[in-house]
């Protein structure tokens, strides 16, 4: 009864979790990560969908359920890899051949009869494509919910290999709260000197430090061309002592960089 309960209370924060889902969806709708966002999507409902399955007791589909919701995971973070115009929408294709790939093991499982993909070199493979996603929001306000996903994803592999266990049950509760732990950690945090800096950190939080790298190498190449003395850090502009207040200009050119990731 006690893990009835345990299991229950936790599928209801899993899906509460719909919330923070679908104001990312708002979010994001009229950018570029809007694919990325539905990625996301399906991978929410896969963990839920496992949820479901383990509250229900059916063991002999939770390994496919678990290997499906690891790998559309895996999708969502580098479907923000190419989450930029043009190009965005032909990345789907690369993310329908990644999926394809990670489910060759889950197939072989199922036509020799076994209950989960097999082989430590794929469950590596889903490992290290995990980590990139979300090490790429490891330096943004997102952290702890990268942190707390990448925790859940990481016992829900050892799950994957072992079977149902503490490590399953852990994990949903990761996966649960890591979406509430991004909101909270973006409405906690202060409010930005600048406006520059307020467009700046909202790309760097919901683009993640690849893109956000990026982005932050071509404004300080067009500051340096056109003379001003300032330079774009992970934090924020530092502005250089001789340098008059032309804000409005930086925030024009960074808005002009951000164009192509829809935001702007």
């Amino acid at each position: 009864m006690t893990d009835f309960s345990g299991t229950f209370v936790c599928s209801l924060v899993f899906l509460s979790g719909a919330y923070p889902v679908w104001r990312a969806w708002l979010a994001n709708s009229q950018t570029s990560l809007l694919h990325a966002v539905v990625w996301a999507m399906a991978s929410w409902a896969a963990w839920a969908a496992l949820l479901l399955a383990e509250a229900l007791d059916w063991n002999a589909v939770l390994p496919v359920i678990r290997y499906v919701a690891l790998s559309l995971t895996a999708c969502a973070g580098v479907a923000v890899l190419g989450a930029r115009r043009p190009g965005m929408a032909a990345w789907n294709f690369v993310l329908i051949a990644l999926l394809a790939v990670f489910l060759l093991p889950l197939a072989q499982g199922l036509l020799t009869g076994q209950a989960s993909p097999q082989g430590i070199i794929w469950t590596v493979f889903l490992a290290i494509t995990l980590g990139v996603g979300l090490i790429n929001y490891l330096f943004t306000r997102l952290a702890i919910g990268a942190v707390m996903l990448a925790g859940g994803c990481a016992l829900e592999i050892v799950a994957l290999r072992k079977g149902v266990g503490w490590e399953s049950h852990a994990a949903g509760w990761l996966l649960a709260l890591a979406p509430w732990a991004g909101v909270a950690a973006v409405r906690c945090q202060r409010q930005p000197r600048s406006e520059f800096d307020q467009c700046w950190l909202d790309f760097r939080n919901r683009f993640g430090a690849i893109w956000a790298q990026r982005l932050r190498e071509q404004f300080n190449r067009a500051a340096a061309n056109a003379g001003w003395q300032v330079e774009l850090r992970w934090k924020g502009l530092r502005v250089g002592g001789g340098q008059s207040r032309v804000e409005t200009e930086w925030v024009t050119t960074l808005r002009a960089l951000m164009k192509r990731f829809g935001v702007g």
